[in-house]
């Protein structure tokens, strides 16, 4: 089965919906797998506020297309046009980078650079459907005062319907000024953009919008300011969604055919993943005319979606429409199941993370518990992709090096739930192996890819296979999800800060009764004593059961002679020495005590990578080593050499210690038969 990665802008967008709607029932004939990884725009009253910027803005959700190369799709259908009015979204260049050798194309953009000549597109002709509705405005209807609410300024589409508008103003002799045009989001959240333009502009005429959402937005205030369109004021739009012929007066607007688009992208998709190479195409568009202009049309039946809203029932002159009572009735019965169906899922929204908190999962038990929430919302399956070290992301990006993705569990249509968390290494995400080879290879549906983020943490993505009509409520799922992981984060801290200040306070109890004994250390050599050397090795030997350890027992050769031929100070250097000696050889976690006049003893954790018997070898010849360079830089008359023993063991809570410093004095006497006849040099 081919799967085709779609990457589409803000989904809130009538078009956009309509769009994702026709890729979703032509794969089901085409018997294909679509991937969709989607931007949202945040409400921009929420966008405002700074107390959100960190949790929720548009950067957040656009950082979805980063995910694009690790999706393992055959082929990207790229709706660059609706991501690049996204607030932090990738550039052209950047996205083609992010989708690394998949083949990709572009849907509703043409590209402008060389670098991206070479990736094919397929758009609509967007310039001569405005010239031709802005021309119906002027020269049909003669209106001279008429407005553009445009797209954002950094988007190909918009850009090209407003210099149609602009070259029809210019051909009739009309003057554009500044507070004629406006730049919008192609949202109905340009309402401040549509007052701004009546407030400028008296005696406003038109208002041609680049798109459906935005001049059901102008409808709305102008009702508001009790201006009829159709009347008092033309308005037009772009796209021709199923809105379009649901507004009062329906709306005149270009037939932007969603169907004819998504069929010969998915074509080129279909190609390319194939290897084949493919033209680039340009779709016309055609001018529906509509009463929202001025022009009288009859809406009939045929025009309007009856099934998907309720605004029919609220105007004024109902006998304009062809509907009987029974289709009006069906209207009813659809809208109150619908109104049901929603208010349900509210609900469902506003208790998933209440149960968590409320029944205190503990976090072994998390992912388990989120899987059956998961499934009672309806969910047949769910697939979690995260990064093995959450991303510190803010408005600048993330950083790269800690990019690494793997499948860190979820449930399939059987109901069987996989959790890999001790293996997450056998289950990274590459460009070679992406989230497409972790789904299930047969059965019908598209799956959606929703990012999980929290403040500037970014957690990875879900995916699951989903309609079109349930992504909204998913995002919303997705949002609970990631708090969630927040929670389950801190959780996670909070066990290891409780856990390190247990071991804190048992070091703490070690550490008075070290401090409770009479003496710990030598007065020579500042090294342990007897005492010191047998608390600190048993407090080693508890913090580390099933350990392998050495016990060196060591001598300092002729110590005697060295006192009666040299004096007692230069035998307390040459004890002083050897305790300097040993010291240089221990490791990290060992530690040397003088346990006698010229006895020493040692205690040393063997590396877990290592043998105990080669350990000791090491030992042995770094020892010897060590005492052949003091001895030759030493401009003392006599060698400084010590005799030694070792005896592994495994560190157990009732090891007799004095028993093993007994046995390495044992070994210590085979050393001792090999130490010279006499310290003397020379």
């Amino acid at each position: 089965m081919k799967t085709i990665g779609i990457l589409i802008g803000n989904n809130q967008s009538e078009y956009i919906k309509s769009l994702m709607d026709e890729f979703e029932s032509q794969s089901k004939k085409l018997g294909i797998r679509l991937i969709f990884l989607s931007g949202y725009k945040v409400p921009s009253e929420y966008n405002e506020e700074d107390e959100f910027d960190d949790w929720m803005a548009d950067y957040k959700f656009s950082s979805i297309f980063e995910y694009a190369g690790n999706t393992g799709c055959d082929a990207c259908i790229i709706c660059y046009g609706p991501i690049s009015g996204i607030e932090g979204a990738p550039s052209m260049e950047e996205i083609i980078n992010m989708c690394g050798d998949i083949p990709k194309m572009f849907v509703e953009i043409k590209p402008e650079n060389n670098n991206e000549s070479d990736v094919p597109y397929i758009i609509a002709d967007g310039y001569n459907s405005t010239y031709a509705m802005v021309k119906h405005l002027v020269e049909e209807h003669g209106f001279s005062r008429v407005a553009f609410l445009a797209g954002p300024q950094d988007n190909y589409s918009s850009r090209e319907r407003l210099s149609a508008y602009k070259d029809v103003m210019a051909k009739n002799n009309i003057e554009v000024t500044d507070d004629m045009v406006e730049y919008g989001d192609y949202t109905t959240g340009v309402k401040p953009l549509a007052e701004k333009l009546l407030d400028n502009n008296k005696d406003l005429e038109a208002i041609c919008c680049a798109n459906d959402s935005m001049a059901r937005a102008c409808y709305n205030v102008c009702a508001a300011r009790g201006l009829k369109v159709g009347k008092d004021i033309a308005i037009t739009g772009f796209d021709n969604c199923d809105i379009s012929s649901r507004l009062r007066p329906a709306l005149t607007t270009i037939n932007h055919d969603s169907r004819v688009i998504v069929s010969k992208a998915l074509d080129m998709a279909l190609k390319l993943a194939d290897g084949l190479s493919v033209e680039n195409v340009e779709c016309e568009c055609e001018l529906q005319i509509r009463k929202s202009c001025g022009c009288n049309s009859r809406i009939g039946v045929d025009d309007i979606n009856l099934s998907h809203n309720s605004e029919i029932f609220a105007h004024e002159n109902i006998s304009d429409y062809n509907i009987s009572a029974q289709e009006l009735n069906d209207v009813a019965i659809s809208l109150a199941k619908e109104n049901e169906r929603l208010k349900g899922r509210l609900w469902d929204v506003s208790f998933f993370v209440r149960a968590f908190m409320v029944r205190h999962i503990k976090t072994d038990e998390y992912f388990d518990f989120l899987f059956s929430m998961l499934r009672k919302e309806g969910l047949s399956n769910a697939y979690f992709f995260v990064h093995k070290t959450d991303l510190i992301y803010d408005n600048n990006g993330s950083d790269d090096t800690n990019r690494h993705m793997y499948y860190a569990g979820g449930f399939d249509e059987e109901g069987n739930t996989i959790i890999p968390v001790k293996e997450w290494h056998h289950y990274q995400i590459s460009h070679k192996k992406g989230f497409n080879d972790y789904l299930p290879a047969e059965g019908e549906g598209n799956f959606h890819t929703y990012v999980l983020f929290a403040g500037k943490a970014q957690y990875g993505v879900m995916l699951t296979r989903a309609d079109v009509v349930d992504n909204e409520f998913l995002l919303y799922i997705s949002i609970q999800i990631s708090s969630l992981l927040h929670i389950y984060n801190l959780k996670t801290r909070e066990e290891v800060v409780v856990e390190e200040m247990e071991r804190s306070i048992e070091r703490v109890k070690e550490s008075n009764q070290i401090l409770s004994a009479i003496s710990r250390y030598d007065d020579l050599t500042k090294i342990l004593n007897r005492r010191g050397f047998m608390e600190q090795a048993l407090a080693a030997i508890h913090r580390s059961p099933g350990r392998e350890a050495i016990i060196m027992f060591g001598d300092l050769d002729h110590l005697k002679e060295i006192n009666d031929c040299f004096g007692h100070g230069d035998g307390d250097f040459a004890i002083n020495s050897a305790a300097k000696l040993l010291t240089g050889l221990m490791p990290r976690e060992g530690f040397v005590a003088r346990i006698g006049g010229d006895e020493f003893v040692a205690f040393i954790p063997v590396p877990r990578d290592q043998d105990a018997k080669e350990y000791i070898k090491t030992l042995k010849d770094n020892l010897k080593e060590a005492m052949f360079l003091f001895n030759l830089t030493c401009d003392k008359p006599y060698f400084v050499e010590i005799s030694s023993g070792f005896t592994s063991f495994v560190c157990e809570p009732d090891i007799d210690l004095a028993k093993l410093i007994a046995n390495s004095d044992e070994v210590l006497y085979e050393d001792k038969q090999q130490r010279r006849e006499s310290i003397k040099k020379g």
